[in-house]
């Protein structure tokens, strides 16, 4: 017969199996460790790593370096994810990993900041030139010389057609210029480039709102939700829609949302006095005009609100 002490042993020894194969069970099917490092060796925190798994496009993860320069994602399906990395001052990098029938897999990577890749131009680096011209596209953006600037991101993909930033600016910039048809390609070829990108469906969303497709408008607002939550665009373009379709309450809803979400989106102001005149609230539509016009004084919108102001005193 078994001693009081031997039956304890058996008991622990019984329950450290039954942990370790719930543990084995329930564990993920891989694991990425991301190391992200300077040019001089040093950690990099505070870098956005965004993990798209290739198959599944609704499988996507976004973790952050720590102080060591470490991100850790688990649960990872045995597939081939895209792993990018982005930070204010550095080179954004993307690489394709394959994540194995293992615990755990290790990717080391090294960022260049702007200046070095500048520096590197001098020797003829392709994409230290697609940088520096990527960089003074951002700068014309700014000053509103949208042609210089188109002409500068075409230069920046011409020598790296992997960067997706360059894509989506170009996009931003046909956007600003009405030349919306235009937009969709470098768009696309955004999403492309990095699916977990939430702007570019965003953007993309509003350009099929200017060519009057609903049908479009509805799967990118939906698209940019998934990806990066619901912003005060997404409620603003789900407005539109509803004042397309005469829902004017479904409308007011939907911009009160977005100004939910930014007070100082001045455009679901504009719309919201809009919905306000088309069901005879003369009062509520006055105090919307009035906010946009506090927020955009010379906007595109602002003669036709001092308008509508004035003959609905």
């Amino acid at each position: 017969m078994m001693t009081m002490k031997t039956k304890k042993i058996c008991i622990i020894l019984m329950m450290i199996a039954f942990l370790i194969a719930v543990d084995l069970y329930s564990a993920p099917l891989g694991k990425l460790r991301v190391t992200v490092l300077d040019s001089k060796g040093k950690p990099i925190s505070g870098v956005k790593v965004t993990i798209q798994d290739t198959i599944d496009k609704h499988l996507v993860y976004t973790v952050t370096t720590d102080k060591a320069g470490i991100a850790v994602q688990v649960g990872l399906q045995n597939h081939v994810v895209q792993v990018t990395l982005d930070k204010e001052g550095y080179r954004s990098l993307v690489k394709n990993v394959k994540i194995p029938l293992v615990l755990l897999v290790e990717e080391r990577f090294t960022m260049s900041t702007v200046e070095e890749s500048l520096q590197q131009q001098e020797t003829g680096n392709p994409q230290a030139q697609a940088i520096d011209a990527f960089n003074q596209a951002a700068n014309l953006i700014r000053e509103k010389k949208y042609d210089e600037a188109a002409a500068a991101l075409n230069k920046s993909i011409a020598l790296d057609s992997t960067v997706y930033q360059a894509y989506y600016y170009l996009g931003v910039v046909y956007f600003e210029q009405g030349k919306f048809q235009e937009a969709v390609e470098p768009l696309t070829k955004a999403i492309t480039l990095n699916p977990g990108y939430a702007n570019s469906y965003r953007l993309l969303a509003a350009v099929y709102e200017k060519l009057g497709d609903k049908t479009q408008v509805e799967k990118y607002t939906k698209l940019a939700q998934e990806k990066g939550g619901k912003t005060a665009p997404d409620a603003y373009n789900e407005g539109v829609a509803a004042f397309n379709a005469g829902d004017m309450d479904k409308a007011i809803q939907a911009f009160d949302e977005a100004l939910k979400l930014d007070e100082k989106f001045s455009p679901a102001y504009f719309q919201l006095g809009m919905s306000y005149v088309n069901k005879g609230e003369n009062e509520k539509a006055v105090a919307a005009f009035r906010k946009y016009l506090e927020l955009k004084p010379d906007g595109e919108e602002a003669e036709t609100a001092r308008s509508i102001i004035e003959s609905l005193k």
